[in-house]
């Protein structure tokens, strides 16, 4: 699946950023290294939101229902460029767009997070994973070591 984010700026975003060792090459090795090493409580928040979205017809792309399906979630989404120091998935649906962007410089990475806002249920949603997904954003930030 391929797609082109939308042209205006994005509804929402955040960019938080931290250090990374020396061994992280890239901005991939970055964001699957973060990701790989979610917490296991991820794993159930992700499956239920799959099971809440399924009701709204919103897509499960990489949808497990597993131990590991946040983790499965986030390293199957689109890639939609790539080059060694950035990395961007990102996935369209009815009610928003996102993507995630991984960059790495001078010893740091960032994971920048914008949403195009779609229609009405998609504010909705932006409001109630927003915390969710700091706080998991934040996790795999400190799981890059």
């Amino acid at each position: 699946m391929t797609f082109a984010r939308p042209d205006g700026p994005p509804d929402w975003q955040d960019s938080p950023s931290g250090p990374i060792p020396p061994r992280i090459a890239t901005a991939r090795q970055s964001y699957e290294d973060g990701f790989l090493r979610l917490r296991g409580w991820v794993s159930t928040a992700m499956r239920l939101r799959h099971r809440v979205v399924a009701r709204f017809g919103l897509t499960n792309w990489g949808a497990g229902t597993g131990e590991g399906a946040g983790k499965a979630l986030m390293l199957s989404l689109p890639v939609l460029r790539e080059t060694p120091e950035a990395y961007e998935v990102g996935l369209p649906d009815r009610h928003l767009t996102f993507t995630i962007l991984t960059e790495t410089a001078g010893g740091r990475a960032s994971l920048t997070t914008s949403i195009w806002v779609n229609h009405w249920a998609g504010r909705l949603y932006l409001a109630v994973v927003l915390i969710p997904h700091k706080i998991i954003v934040k996790h795999a930030l400190r799981g890059i070591r």
